[in-house]
């Protein structure tokens, strides 16, 4: 990622940091920085070609999926649209994602693990929104009036063909909009792949009103082990970690042999979702299935302690983006690889989402 010069700017309380290139595998876009100085969160706006032309605008407001965006976990479609996104852009030549950090549609990486701990543990009998009702929390708590100061900021004023399947997220982006005066001039389906992972996930979002097509019939793919809904637990030897979330998640791995005959392979990882007290951050453990919780546990009190070494992966803010070169997502693969050739193992995953604009 090359520097840009800096163009700051302020409209209520969200601060524009900076721009820099960013180098996808659909080609070149700008990135925006920006911070929500009242939440304390980031944001980011990815743009291709102009943005302060009258005609109406292809735009696309994301939230983020660690997951799925960066471990390559395959039960949801969240990268996908993402990629589908980018790629429309491009071959539009103009276009913004509105990229903002609100994990498990706004309720947090613990929530979103939880959510998923509990389908799996039902024999995916119960749906993600049943999981969120279960969690006593409501089934969306994503806010998007950021999206209109970012507007503002990057200098939008056409109405925006909006690239979203949720009629429901489409009237509170609208809303959101209307402090600004930029109008939804249509919203346009997007779609990502449908698989035995994801399907049982696409159709609890078909029935709640998504305007998706219902999924094929297809056999769900269950996890390899039997999943259990699991309290929090402080990790062995380390007190200020506390395992808050485990399950499985399906990951699409390259092969490692190289050229025209290479596949993706897909296989389940043991994901446990560990609390930094110390630090008041997550982090993600990625273990082989076969890994005994206690192995697994201890791993984390390690990996996550002290040092840096080949088992602690860290992923910035820009690999969650289907980029030409992703340090984190390449590490984690090998490490991944490696563990899956072994059949023993495990890698720890930290998130830096420090908002900082690189030389």
């Amino acid at each position: 990622m090359s520097r840009r010069d800096l163009a700051i700017g302020l409209r209520r309380t969200t601060l524009h940091l900076g721009q820099a290139t960013l180098a996808t595998r659909h080609g070149d876009f700008v990135v925006h920085f920006f911070r929500d100085l009242m939440r304390g969160e980031i944001a980011m706006a990815i743009v291709c070609g102009s943005l302060t032309g009258s005609s109406p605008l292809l735009a696309r407001v994301h939230s983020s999926c660690l997951t799925s965006e960066c471990l390559m976990g395959l039960d949801c479609d969240c990268a996908g649209q993402l990629d589908t996104a980018l790629a429309t852009m491009a071959a539009e030549g103009d276009g913004v994602v509105f990229y903002l950090m609100q994990e498990g549609r706004g309720a947090g990486l613990t929530a979103k693990a939880r959510d998923r701990m509990i389908v799996q543990a039902s024999g995916n009998r119960i749906t993600t929104f049943e999981a969120y009702s279960e969690l006593g929390l409501p089934p969306d708590l994503r806010r998007y009036e950021v999206v209109a100061s970012m507007s503002r900021l990057l200098g939008i004023r056409a109405p925006l063909r909006l690239l979203t399947n949720n009629p429901d997220k489409a009237a509170a982006v609208e809303k959101a909009l209307a402090d600004e005066r930029i109008e939804v001039f249509q919203t346009e389906a997007i779609h990502g792949p449908i698989s035995a992972f994801n399907c049982d996930y696409l159709s609890a979002k078909h029935d709640s009103g998504h305007a998706l097509n219902r999924p094929a019939p297809i056999d769900a793919a269950l996890p390899p082990e039997r999943v259990r809904k699991l309290p929090p637990r402080v990790v062995p030897g380390a007190r200020n970690l506390i395992r808050t979330a485990a399950y499985f998640l399906p990951v699409a791995l390259p092969s490692r042999a190289e050229g025209p005959g290479s596949e993706e392979l897909v296989d389940w990882f043991r994901l446990d979702v560990i609390f930094d007290g110390r630090t008041g951050r997550e982090s993600i453990v990625l273990a082989h299935r076969d890994s005994e919780a206690v192995e697994r546990l201890a791993y984390a009190a390690s990996l996550l302690g002290h040092g840096e070494g080949d088992q602690r992966v860290t992923m910035t803010l820009l690999d969650r983006f289907p980029l030409r070169f992703s340090a984190g997502r390449d590490a984690l693969t090998r490490n991944l690889q490696t563990i899956r050739s072994e059949g023993r193992g495990a890698v720890a995953i930290r998130f830096d989402d420090r908002d900082r604009v690189e030389n």
